[in-house]
């Protein structure tokens, strides 16, 4: 799409909802029904026919049936995809973004960057961050040249809860998000406001209505949705501010009996500091926090992101002969992805614009036991005037899948089965599940058979800051092979939960960086390769979870799970053993806490929350492209006693109040580094985690 005519667009849709708004306003009485509850309005029984006449009883035309139709919208398919790991809403939690969130489930580990806003790596059950596709309302959010999810682009506030399953793009992990529904039929506003000491101020504010609105004759309702989320933050460093965040939002829905129909539009810019790294003071470890803020390398990279996804939606009886309506949906993606690298001799700033078609369409059936779904989808990219000397050209991906889920005596057992064909790859998909009550204990396992999705800068680099991977990529033989068994019970007041889970991926493709040119420093070096292994990488694992009164409403409880990680082949090379040691072999994260009633309305959930890790060479940071890459065998690390990553960890104390419909965030993060217990510590060489952050965030609906 030509550039100068994406802001005619914009105001386009804009002059549209606004348009729509104000002829709902201004509909007569019995269209609109004001603001009342309307959608519930009409009695149960208008389609009743009335009782038969008796003899002496005058004839009167009936009339109210024709004049009146039951409203019952057409609600939205279920999610298919995922599992929902939580039932508070985002905007609910303290958690700043969805990594966060996402990381608290078993299993998992985080690579943290300490800053707000940055491109933190969620790494579910021993696989890599890049292995993690992002889906936001069946759409792929992934960065479409990087290929990592881009967690740090969607508003918490605006979505429901995040689902982590099957990612129907072929890759290993998929993660869902979707837009609120806001069930409530009033007129509702919601506020979530975050900051802190460091120059955090964090506003998103959404607005959602609905009006009864009759168009063409049957009942229908109009539901309008809008939204704004900014943010700021200075940094602790140097480099490291989150220097502007706009996302705008706006969703228009009209739904009736029979027919939804949805057009939405999210806008995004994101400019955001991208320095290399602490470096360490003469004669102190850098360990050692707080440190000057000037102590960075490169404090004037910096990167930027300006995204804009325009949807439309209509779901309805399209097919003749099926009783479950289908749901087709089309986007158009506009992404610019803008890179300025003040190294050496030179003040470069690196731009790719990408703008990308994707369709999808979805058909659900019932066939005696057998519930039928099938879902087909596909994306279409282009990159525009770019200055990178070897990305150029289209990239275009097409997924059928086929899912088959039925009960069978106690059991629920699940088949999922796909095609997937690339610009670069292609190879089938499986994936099978079952779940099975055994008396208390109730039994799971699953399966999955897919391949390895390829991200644009590893088939064709990025300037001189990724070297692209030698040779073709045919798919078939670039297996990943995943499965898991767990089980879980309660008895009393305890939870108890046990997962193993193992994978097996052949040709693994990673980025590994180059040893830096100074020993004395832990920096990435700008350069990174596109690698693959020469035989299968092989890692098994097992987690366990416990939970004491975790439900309680008053009281005391605790909740807590540890995972231990081991790769079973780290010798067969050089490569496997850098991969094996990106992750410790023993990682997990513990809450104990008490929640009690203050002054009669103040329900307060008060806990300390503490995470810790092994021995590990962690992952490094590349800032060009925000990857998380392999760092070398032997990784120089800062002189300390210690000479290595972890043991480690953190401690939090947070507080939850709920006030009526607001939820009040009180938390002070890391609260023991920079003191004589632990001097300081990080995750992810060389970005220190900030010691003894305070932070404060309230979350306010409000019923217009």
């Amino acid at each position: 799409m030509p550039s100068a005519l994406r802001p005619a667009l914009r105001s386009l849709f804009g002059l549209v909802v606004v348009g729509v708004a104000l002829g709902a306003a201004l509909i007569p009485v019995q269209s609109a029904r004001a603001q009342t509850d309307s959608t519930d309005a009409a009695p149960q029984d208008t389609l009743r026919r009335p009782a038969a006449d008796t003899a002496t009883a005058r004839r009167v035309p009936d009339t109210t049936a024709t004049r009146q139709e039951s409203l019952r919208p057409l609600p939205d398919p279920a999610p298919l995809y995922g599992r929902v790991r939580s039932d508070s809403l985002p905007g609910r939690r303290p958690q700043v973004s969805v990594e966060m969130m996402l990381a608290e489930q078993p299993g998992s580990f985080l690579y943290d960057l300490g800053e707000y806003g940055w491109p933190h790596g969620w790494s579910p059950r021993g696989l890599a961050p890049h292995r993690v596709h992002l889906w936001s309302e069946g759409f792929p959010f992934d960065d479409p040249l990087t290929g990592r999810p881009r967690f740090e682009l969607l508003p918490p506030s605006f979505l429901d809860p995040p689902r982590t399953g099957l990612d129907p793009g072929g890759g290993a992990v998929g993660v869902h998000t979707a837009w609120r529904t806001y069930a409530p039929k009033r007129p509702i506003t919601e506020l979530r406001y975050r900051f802190d000491r460091d120059g955090l101020h964090a506003i998103e504010v959404g607005h959602s209505q609905k009006r009864r609105l009759d168009l063409f004759g049957p009942p229908g309702v109009l539901h309008l949705t809008f939204g704004y989320g900014g943010r700021k933050a200075d940094g602790i460093y140097d480099g490291s501010a989150l220097r502007t965040e706009r996302r705008i939002w706006g969703r228009l829905r009209y739904l009736t009996n029979d027919w939804t129909f949805e057009l939405s539009d999210r806008s995004t810019l994101y400019r955001i500091g991208a320095h290399g790294g602490a470096t360490q003071t003469s004669g102190r470890s850098i360990y050692a926090l707080p440190l000057s803020a000037s102590n960075v390398r490169r404090p004037d990279d910096r990167r930027k992101t300006t995204r804009n996804d325009l949807t439309v939606r209509l779901q309805g009886p399209l097919v003749p002969g099926l009783s479950r309506p289908t749901d087709v949906s089309a986007r158009w993606t506009s992404h610019t992805f803008d890179v300025r690298s003040a190294g050496g001799n030179t003040d470069t700033t690196w731009t790719a614009p990408v703008t990308g078609g994707h369709v999808q369409a979805r058909q659900s059936l019932r066939a005696g036991p057998h519930h039928l779904t099938a879902h087909l989808r596909g994306s279409l990219w282009r990159v525009g005037d770019t200055n990178l000397p070897s990305l150029n050209g289209r990239r275009g991906a097409a997924h059928v899948l086929l899912r088959d889920s039925l009960r069978l005596g106690r059991s629920d057992l699940m088949l999922n089965v796909g095609g997937h064909l690339t610009s670069q790859q292609r190879y089938p998909s499986v994936t099978a599940r079952v779940r099975h009550p055994a008396g208390p204990v109730r039994l799971s396992a699953s399966v999955t058979a897919t391949g390895q999705r390829s991200a644009w800068i590893e088939d064709d680099g990025f300037a001189s800051h990724v070297q692209p991977l030698s040779g073709e990529r045919g798919g078939v033989a670039d297996r990943v092979l995943a499965g898991t068994v767990g089980a879980r019970t309660q008895f009393g007041p305890f939870n108890v939960g046990v997962t193993g889970f193992a994978h097996r991926i052949r040709n693994a493709v990673d980025l590994y960086a180059a040893p830096p040119e100074e020993s004395d420093l832990t920096t990435l070096t700008d350069a990174v390769a596109a690698r693959r292994t020469s035989s299968p990488v092989q890692r098994v694992g097992a987690t366990a979870s416990l939970g004491w009164r975790e439900d309680a409403r008053r009281g005391l409880y605790a909740t807590g799970h540890g995972t231990l990680l081991q790769t079973l082949n780290a010798d067969a090379s050089r490569l496997h053993t850098r991969l094996a040691r990106t992750l410790p072999t023993a990682f997990g994260r513990a809450r104990l806490g008490a929640r009690f009633v203050l002054f009669n309305d103040l329900t307060t959930d008060l806990y300390v929350q503490g995470r810790g890790w092994g021995v590990m060479n962690s992952r490094w940071f590349h800032p060009p492209t925000g990857r998380l890459v392999v760092p070398p065998r032997t990784s120089s690390l800062p002189t300390t006693s210690r000479g290595r990553i972890g043991p480690s960890g953190t401690v939090d104390v947070r507080a939850e109040v709920q006030f009526r419909s607001a939820t009040l965030f009180f938390t002070f993060q890391n609260v023991q580094a920079g003191t004589q217990l632990q001097p300081g510590t990080f995750v992810t060489p060389v970005y220190p985690l900030p010691p003894q952050q305070f932070r404060f965030g309230v979350f306010w609906p409000i019923f217009n």
